[in-house]
């Protein structure tokens, strides 16, 4: 991986205030640790960000660093379907492990303990250690693999398109058990309320399994290949490439269900509302409860299809998803008001990752876009080497990221405010 590193003027700004005396040096310098790093990137490309309001504002909270959930027990680890943890990295950037699978990894991983669960179209599960990049064991199936993978503290679990559900054990790879669901599974594994397992098939067929078992406990149809799901509480939310969306509690009930004219992305839920990018370029933001629509947000300068990815929830305050003609936006989670839109070379299929001051965005121009999450300019880039596959994961410091021709990388960050302590003192 290669690294464009944005340049700094801050450090001209701190020569200017060496004489000032020990208290107000030392105010000085915490300001700008918790300042935004970009400015120069600001003055020399302003039209990067091709729509700007206000910028988002920062608190002492936000740059608190988040913990990863105990249990990886949905797509992105959690409904928001945002995979980031503060804080933020960028270069300079250390390749820690990359390993080639020699097909394509589209199938979003897990991160469970010390091991990353890794699958793809070479039809194989890798359970990986995070920190080496070792392989511990694999199984592999008939079929390739695409939904995403789940993991609890006991199992990892995952579908193929040879129409199974798999429940392997965590530690050896040993099968726990295994249920036909009938035709392809492109649908993410989901652990649902620590009973069930849902997913589905090509057809538009639900399934809640037993999580030990992998028995049938309830099933129930929509309309086209289904995408998903995401779950809150014990309202779990599926969509599908034909535009439905529908809401089912733990026994099997449908709390609501609509129809959309346009294709919607997999659903994420964040405090009582569920979030929808769709093909017409629109994003919708809908109450979990009753299904109503809350907000409805249409991108400017939308020409015929314009998929918008999965968005990412940062703090029940701002979305962020990326178009098929190269967009990536932010917009207020309350209202659905634009903050800001970037313009990239590519498509951004992919959900971008967001932490405290950066989003990192997978790009078809075969580079991890680096953006200031307060004004969308850009911060840094990293080349991939191929297409996007994987949405990006950062935790602890670490991006994982996967791509389309197979190859799976981890890539530790700079913190920028430790790197700056280090030169100071």
């Amino acid at each position: 991986m290669v690294s464009t590193i944005a340049g700094n003027s801050s450090k001209q700004r701190r020569r200017n205030v060496v004489l000032i005396a020990g208290t107000l040096l030392a105010v000085l310098v915490l300001i700008y640790f918790l300042s935004p790093r970009d400015s120069q990137v600001l003055q020399q490309s302003p039209e990067t960000a091709v729509h700007q309001t206000v910028p988002i504002t920062g608190s002492d909270e936000a740059v608190l660093i988040a913990e990863m959930p105990d249990q990886w027990l949905q797509a992105s680890g959690s409904s928001s379907g945002n995979p980031a943890w503060a804080p933020a990295v960028v270069s300079p950037f250390d390749t820690l492990w990359s390993i080639s699978t020699g097909r394509e990894l589209f199938s979003p991983p897990a991160l469970q303990g010390n091991m990353i669960f890794i699958a793809g179209n070479d039809k194989t599960l890798r359970g990986i250690n995070r920190t080496t990049g070792q392989q511990i064991w694999s199984r592999t199936v008939t079929c390739g693999l695409s939904g995403g993978v789940a993991a609890d503290s006991s199992a990892v679990y995952f579908s193929g398109q040879d129409g199974y559900m798999y429940a392997l054990n965590l530690e050896t790879g040993s099968e726990k058990w295994r249920t036909g669901l009938g035709y392809h599974i492109f649908t993410d594994a989901c652990v649902f309320c620590d009973s069930l397992i849902l997913s589905g098939n090509s057809m538009g067929s639900i399934a809640a399994l037993s999580r030990e078992t992998g028995d049938l406990i309830w099933s129930d149809t929509m309309d086209g290949l289904l995408l998903g799901p995401a779950f809150s509480d014990s309202t779990a939310v599926f969509s599908t490439e034909a535009g439905a969306v529908g809401a089912w509690n733990l026994s099997g009930s449908t709390l609501w269900s609509r129809g959309f004219s346009s294709q919607p992305s997999a659903p994420s839920i964040e405090s009582g509302v569920v979030y929808l990018g769709f093909s017409s370029g629109k994003v919708l933001a809908l109450s979990l409860q009753t299904g109503e629509t809350i907000w409805e947000t249409a991108l400017d300068g939308v020409q015929g299809r314009t998929v918008v990815s999965r968005p990412a929830v940062y703090r029940d305050s701002v979305l962020v998803a990326g178009t098929c003609d190269g967009r990536v936006f932010c917009l207020e989670a309350s209202g659905g008001t634009l903050v800001w839109e970037t313009q990239l070379e590519n498509w951004i299929s992919l959900t971008p990752a967001v932490c405290d001051t950066i989003v990192y965005a997978s790009c078809d121009d075969g580079k991890l876009h680096l953006l200031s999450l307060n004004t969308g300019l850009p911060v840094d880039e990293i080349e991939t080497g191929s297409y996007s596959g994987t949405p990006p994961i950062l935790s602890g410091g670490v991006l994982y990221t996967g791509n389309s021709a197979g190859v799976f990388t981890a890539v530790s960050g700079t913190v920028p405010g430790a790197e700056s302590t280090t030169e100071e003192e």
